[in-house]
């Protein structure tokens, strides 16, 4: 039936109506998610329909091969001919405006003596709702960055001669899954945000709340088993992730604990969520959390950790590991790492081979420094057990411009350890810190509320964390986690990331057209990246090589992400500032490479201070 005959077999008087063409949504959802979606009686065969049909005066649905509708619980007829003026009639003027029997969705209607009269047109293609609206005029966008939360995105408008147009777009399997956790009882919210012409009151504003919570529990949880399932696996299985070289040299697995600092964390945050799980799975992940906990234990060499098992123990990655324990004798033996003026080495090194030492030469001569991010690590990691702070906020403060750290590959990391470090000092410069911090991560917000571009996942992630170690708490930190839901996937895993990198200064014997030519060279790159990266550089009139380091099992990013949805927040407080400062260029580079070669990796080239040790 086409949806024009639709339109002349309604009567006139319907206050609005909304129809829907069933052959698309059949391949979004079953049968009985259907007759869910629209509140149908569960005993209705609807093969012999084409569309659904609701309407201020009931649920109908329209025959296939005829030209009636049927009325869904009392099983009535309508026909055209019993019609004497129909909906199409008192619309004619707005139908006008588009090919009305192309709509997979057609809405329209009239809040008399409220709004002037309202049309939906939506055309559905793989799964996205293409939506076009005429309003009286263009909607305020309040509360805009809530409609994430079903799936919904205002993409602009135009004011047209007597109405204005507005485009919006609907990712259904989103919106159907919001429909999905509420048991559909806010299907009527979806009219009356375009009865309402686009603007969102606050019974509207409530209900997408509500959704965004519903989204953000069920994922919360479905990352839950993701990362239980991956903490079991570390007695039988590496999770190593991989070393990508630079070219023409080999990838391979390296860096098989860190990662589980960050998962040992997150399980432990998700054991503060066992009564929304079954009793079996918040078992499993206390077991999980165990059998972590007793495979990092094993690894340790005098209290600390290395990148991966049995290989050389360093401040870095012993501070990443200890975010999963409460060790304050751990955290003590970190003090080997203290240069003495507030700072940490990453590691020690000798010349000459020491037990637990790096061998120094010349391409690694600027490991061999205090290093910020590592600094601020062990700074938190004290405060948070209870020790006495070696560092002070003013140390961080001097080196707030330039921060980095030396194998941090993105700059919200080296963001979340300094937010960490400084969201428990009391002192006036750790409180001006904070608001430069906060200032400068807030300004790099993208329009989607989003952060980053390049591992958006992982760094809007970071993003969440920082806000909540800053203490900021409002709308801003729950439309990034209604941003952050659209990265993950059906088993509940985040995307594969590049969270850090390492840096060897290449031999400058050699030939500087072979430099050039190495330079030039792009590295293979995984599917899940869209970007090839040049490793090879010249930084400060050095060529270094460029290893990145890919979180292939997904460690990482789940724990992160699980964490940023685990940060409570006061989602009716709007927080942003109205106006916000210039985005720093750290945060507008589009690739690892190009934020290592321009910001992490020149300040250590600037000192590379020596000091034996």
């Amino acid at each position: 039936m086409l949806v024009s005959e639709i339109l002349h077999t309604l009567p006139a008087p319907l206050e609005w109506m909304v129809l829907f063409n069933l052959s698309p949504i059949r391949h979004l959802a079953n049968e009985d998610t259907i007759k869910a979606m629209y509140h149908l009686p569960m005993e209705i065969d609807l093969t012999a329909y084409s569309h659904v049909v609701l309407a201020s005066s009931g649920r109908f649905l329209a025959s296939a091969d005829q030209s009636r509708l049927v009325e869904a619980v009392s099983g009535k007829g309508w026909s055209r001919e019993s019609i004497r003026h129909s909906l199409f009639d008192r619309f004619a003027k707005q139908l006008a405006l588009f090919p009305v029997d192309e709509a997979d969705c057609l809405g329209l209607g009239e809040q008399l003596d409220i709004y002037p009269p309202v049309l939906l047109h939506i055309k559905i293609q793989e799964g996205i709702g293409h939506a076009q609206a005429i309003f009286e005029r263009e909607p305020t966008k309040e509360h805009y960055e809530l409609l994430q939360a079903v799936g919904v995105k205002f993409l602009g408008g135009e004011a047209k001669e007597g109405y204005y147009l507005a485009q919006f777009q609907n990712r259904l399997p989103v919106h159907i899954h919001a429909g999905i956790l509420s048991h559909f009882s806010r299907t009527a919210h979806c009219n009356l945000f375009f009865l309402q012409h686009g603007n969102i009151d606050p019974p509207l504003e409530n209900g997408l709340l509500k959704a965004a919570e519903g989204r953000i529990t069920w994922a919360r949880n479905l990352s839950i088993k993701t990362l239980t399932k991956l903490a079991l696996k570390t007695s039988d299985r590496s999770l190593a992730m991989i070393c990508q070289s630079p070219p023409p040299n080999p990838s391979f697995p390296y860096g098989d604990l860190v990662p589980l600092g960050f998962l040992l964390n997150a399980l432990n945050t998700a054991t503060n969520f066992s009564e929304t799980l079954d009793n079996s799975i918040a078992q499993s992940t206390i077991d999980a959390r165990q059998v972590l906990s007793q495979f990092l234990l094993n690894q340790r060499q005098d209290h600390l950790w290395a990148f991966h098992s049995n290989r050389l123990v360093t401040a870095t990655d012993s501070a990443l590991i200890l975010q999963g324990f409460n060790d304050p004798n751990a955290v003590e033996a970190l003090e080997r790492f203290a240069d003495g003026l507030g700072g940490y080495y990453p590691q020690l090194w000798s010349i000459d081979e020491q037990p637990k030492k790096m061998v120094l030469d010349q391409s690694c001569r600027h490991w061999c420094q205090s290093d910020y991010a590592t600094t601020c690590m062990v700074k938190a990691l004290r405060q948070e057990a209870k020790l006495e702070t070696k560092t002070p906020a003013d140390y961080l403060t001097v080196g707030m411009a330039n921060r980095s750290g030396l194998y941090f590959a993105n700059p919200y990391l080296v963001d979340w350890v300094l937010a960490r470090a400084i969201c428990h000092d009391q002192s006036e410069s750790a409180a001006l810190l904070r608001q430069q911090l906060l200032s400068e991560v807030l300004a790099s917000l993208n329009a989607d509320y989003s952060f980053g571009k390049y591992d958006v996942a992982l760094s809007t992630a970071l993003g969440i964390l920082i806000m909540a170690a800053l203490g900021f708490r409002g709308r801003t930190m729950r439309a990034a986690q209604i941003r952050l839901l659209e990265f993950i996937d059906t088993q509940g895993r985040w995307p594969i990331t590049i969270p850090f990198y390492s840096s060897l200064r290449l031999d400058p014997e050699i030939p500087t057209k072979d430099l050039l030519e190495l330079s030039m060279i792009n590295a293979f790159v995984p599917k899940t990246s869209i970007h090839q990266q040049r490793q090879v550089r010249n930084i400060q009139n050095q060529y270094h090589g460029i290893s990145l380091y890919w979180d292939v099992h997904r460690c990482i990013s789940t724990s992160l992400a699980f964490l940023a949805l685990s940060e409570p927040c006061s989602p009716t407080q709007q927080d942003l500032p109205d106006k916000l400062q210039d985005v720093h260029p750290r945060y507008l580079c589009d690739r690892h490479c190009e934020y290592i070669a321009k910001f992490a990796l020149p300040p250590y080239l600037a000192t590379q201070a020596l000091v034996n040790v």
